[in-house]
């Protein structure tokens, strides 16, 4: 029964759901520069062959502060092989109807990132997590 079950390794994806509220021009601009660095981030690079090159791998880490020791041990970790950004969808709409400022900011939007990892999690990494945090 447990060969049955079992299917293999799995990929886990991740989704995250950020409201971008721009009080200012210069805070619009910012919020521009970060969806525009996201889909540059996830896009194939062309080399003028036949060839692509894969798009970015991102780390990512919940922390509470910057410094190496700061990660969350409350909360999952991630792939140490990395993650790919699979998908950005950006609504500027979110509350149901379209505002904008006079240079034509969205007042409100939701970015909404999904992640996918670039490979699994074997028992030998979650041994690896310190044994107060909840591991991958």
């Amino acid at each position: 029964n447990a060969e049955l079950l079992f299917q293999g390794p799995v990929l886990r994806d991740f989704n995250f759901d950020f409201l971008m509220i721009a009080r200012s021009e210069k805070e619009g601009k910012e919020i521009r520069k970060i969806i525009r660095w996201f889909k540059s981030g996830m896009a194939p690079k062309f080399n003028n062959s036949t060839f692509l090159q894969t798009p970015d791998v991102f780390t990512l880490e919940y922390k509470n502060g910057v410094g190496d020791g700061d990660i969350l041990k409350t909360v999952n970790r991630f792939s140490p092989g990395g993650l790919a950004l699979r998908t950005i969808a950006v609504d500027y709409a979110p509350s149901g109807y379209w505002s904008a400022y006079q240079d034509s900011q969205p007042v409100a939007l939701k970015v909404t990132l999904n992640f996918a990892e670039l490979r699994p999690i074997y028992q030998s990494d979650q041994e690896l997590t310190p044994a107060t945090s909840v591991g991958y």
